[in-house]
């Protein structure tokens, strides 16, 4: 664990190195040439433009050539007809929008109006029994923000400690170079980093550097079950939910979590591995869609129409609970997800890999241009990481177990889910 911790501090601090290389800014200066690199003679240019502006145009640009005044036409009538255009489309796009167009412009028609700038956080009024309570200072705010984020972590299941688990699938998987360089490819280039401040940009630029030494540092992990603790530690944002009546409440306000880059990659590695065992050995029940390959919202939804229909066909009624989790992510119990892992097969590789990635979790609120104190996390599965996804739907996979008659059924996307069940009357499908 020492020679991992070592290699992976090494190739960070190499990659950081060459992320925060500062290069001279050079400035215009009032001679218009790119020589002044303080940036001075920008005051000069001001004073001196606006000076001529009082004095009216000079003789040398009366007597300007005439290709000029026909360049400023140009450029006039470019603006004119790219606002013109702009128009145009816009125009077009509400007449011929279709789903999911139309909300998209409903979207951007009903939101509130500002200027640009950062909405800031007000008092936080929130209760403690039947008592109100305001949160003034950005410390205390930051505290009754972090208890609806990351709610404590439910009392241990005793039952688990003694389950006879059944023999995984197969044996694990191997990452390689490809796997590696794949991911590195796929990183959006511009999004915001995390705690190691390391771009997206300096990664995927420099893939073919890093990827060999990344490989052995990846399969070690993997293989051992190992960690590196910094790529444990990630910010969390604290934004506005869109909508809002009123913005003086906790949960008027959502996380979004900036995990490092490098943790990212072995985990967008290890959800691809998982993800295909699961559909090679069809570890999930069939009605689990979300993340799966070929299965959509829209997959659901028709399976939803086409049980309805077939009941009425029948001459029967069918009932529907819709099921929508609160807090679903940062509820997950970790110890209940691996015994759910390794119930189903998945193996033990995997499972112990998710367990230690969970354990020791460390976080830093961020708002109104204030950084609170480290957090520790002991409970959730981690929202912005790619393997949050694929191992929700391991989680709650219990739900689709529950119906036992042909009449009933279950569906689930992710943490959103419905039963239903059909009968001969309302008070039978109750």
């Amino acid at each position: 664990m020492v020679v991992t911790d070592y290699h992976t501090r090494r190739t960070m601090g190499n990659v950081q190195e060459e992320g925060t290389m500062k290069f001279p800014t050079r400035w215009l200066c009032c001679t218009g040439k790119r020589s002044c690199e303080s940036g001075s003679c920008g005051r000069i240019s001001t004073y001196q433009s606006r000076k001529k502006e009082k004095c009216g145009p000079s003789a040398q640009e009366c007597n300007r050539h005439a290709i000029h005044k026909r360049h400023d036409a140009a450029a006039k009538d470019y603006r004119r007809i790219l606002e013109q255009t702009r128009r145009q489309h816009w125009r077009d796009w509400l007449e011929k929008g279709k789903d999911p167009d139309i909300w998209t412009a409903h979207r951007l028609m009903t939101q509130a109006w500002g200027d640009g700038g950062k909405a800031r956080i007000p008092t936080l009024v929130y209760k403690v029994g039947e008592v109100e309570n305001s949160a003034n200072s950005n410390s205390d705010k930051g505290h009754i923000l972090a208890k609806v984020f990351f709610p404590d972590k439910p009392p241990a299941d005793g039952k688990l400690a003694n389950y006879m688990y059944p023999k995984q699938c197969e044996s694990e998987g191997s990452i390689t170079s490809d796997q590696i360089s794949t991911q590195l490819k796929k990183l959006k280039p511009y999004k915001a980093p995390g705690p190691d401040g390391i771009p997206n940009i300096v990664l995927t630029k420099n893939a073919d550097l890093i990827v060999d030494r990344m490989l052995p540092i990846y399969k070690a992990m993997l293989k051992k079950s190992l960690t590196y603790k910094p790529w444990k530690e990630f910010v969390t944002v604290v934004l506005r939910k869109p909508g809002k009546p009123r913005y003086d409440t906790p949960k008027a306000y959502r996380p979004i979590t900036l995990l490092n880059t490098m943790w990212k990659v072995i985990t967008a590695i290890i959800a691809n591995h998982i993800t295909y065992i699961t559909e090679k050995h069809q570890l999930l029940p069939a009605n689990h869609f979300g993340r799966r390959p070929g299965r959509t919202t829209t997959d659901a939804m028709h399976l939803l129409t086409n049980r309805i229909k077939a009941a009425w066909r029948a001459g029967k009624v069918t009932s529907v609970l819709f099921l929508d989790i609160e807090g679903a992510f940062p509820n997950a119990n970790p110890e209940k997800l691996v015994h759910n892992l390794r119930k189903r097969r998945i193996p033990t590789k995997y499972a112990k890999f998710v367990q230690a990635m969970l354990r020791e979790r460390i976080t830093t609120l961020r708002f109104n241009g204030y950084v609170s104190d480290h957090l520790p996390i002991d409970n959730g599965i981690g929202q912005g990481d790619p393997l949050s996804m694929v191992l929700y739907q391991y989680y709650n996979a219990d739900l689709l177990d529950i119906p036992k008659h042909a009449e009933e059924d279950a569906v689930a996307y992710v943490d959103d889910a419905f039963m239903l069940a059909s009968g001969k009357d309302f008070l039978s499908a109750h």
